[in-house]
């Protein structure tokens, strides 16, 4: 299912570390990767002669991608290619994505465009909103290490070890549903479906309904247990009281779980984002790689 994976880089140190742990997707069925530079017209102003930098900086990354591929990933029988482009970081991304027919993109918090206070990247979250290919968001953790600021990929190994599903029942949490389903990978020890009774909105004026909320929510859960049963998993299900994206994040340490996946819109849909205000809340302060499946891929294109 996420035979090719296309990855941006910027050649910062966020990029490179995400670079590093290409390697590690294979299990997840990776069998082609596609590197991809964006080079931003809006930094022409810094430049003298923008025809020439343009040129320069495509064929400083070209070497760079091209030198990557043939030490790290041609060894391990991934075939890798890659491709530069002119234009709105984000927008180069998801054109190339879709031009490519990439069934992944896999991006980090943060890279070379992180600003402080944003804990996703700007063009990592441009992505999110607009993507129409999922994509996944590695986490990268910051340490001290040996006197000086290091970087590390976590958790992308055995990505499909134990997944977590955040379910609101909608149509698009049917669509991640479905694509958990088809997997069908040995590597999955167990799928946490979990329901998250949002109190924001249920308290206090619904707290008289609450214990059937529960109950019909309980059987929800129940009837996803047997569809994921069917398709050969041990499922765990979850049914809690709180506000979603705290409640999913702090699950999702306490199962120790090695993805969460999303679906992009959900019953907490707003026009202000494209994402679902919940999917966007949980991708923005995650603990764990997070894949975000959006509402309009189409799973067997």
């Amino acid at each position: 299912m996420f035979e090719k994976i296309l990855f941006p880089v910027d050649f910062s140190l966020h990029s490179d570390t995400i670079m590093k742990c290409v390697p590690e997707l294979k299990k997840a069925g990776m069998e082609k990767a596609v590197f991809v530079h964006a080079i931003d017209p809006t930094e022409a102003s810094q430049w003298a002669n923008v025809e020439e930098a343009i040129a320069t900086r495509g064929k400083e990354a070209e070497g760079k991608m091209a030198d990557f591929i043939s030490k790290k990933m041609s060894p391990l029988g991934i075939a890798g290619t890659y491709r530069t482009g002119v234009g709105l970081p984000h927008h180069v991304i998801l054109k190339i994505a879709e031009e490519e027919q990439a069934s992944l993109i896999v991006m980090g918090s943060h890279g070379h465009s992180y600003m402080k206070g944003a804990v996703l990247g700007s063009v990592t979250h441009k992505v999110a909103t607009l993507t129409r290919v999922p994509l996944l968001i590695a986490k990268i953790q910051s340490f001290e290490g040996e006197g000086e600021q290091r970087v590390a990929c976590m958790k992308l190994k055995d990505l499909f070890r134990k997944i977590l599903y955040p379910t609101d029942f909608s149509s698009y949490a049917q669509t991640v549903l479905q694509v958990i389903t088809d997997l069908k990978m040995t590597e999955i020890d167990a799928v946490v479906v979990v329901h998250i009774q949002d109190t924001r909105k249920l308290l206090p004026y619904l707290q008289h309904m609450m214990g059937k909320f529960n109950e019909i929510d309980s059987e929800r859960l129940s009837e996803i247990e047997r569809k994921l049963h069917v398709a050969g998993y041990k499922v765990i299900t979850i049914l809690k009281e709180g506000v979603p994206f705290v409640e999913v994040n702090r699950i999702a340490e306490e199962e120790d779980v090695s993805l969460i996946m999303l679906a992009s819109q959900g019953k907490g849909y707003i026009r202000e984002a494209l994402m679902g205000s919940v999917s966007e809340a949980i991708a923005r302060e995650h603990v764990r790689p997070v894949m975000i499946i959006p509402s309009k891929w189409e799973i067997y294109n």
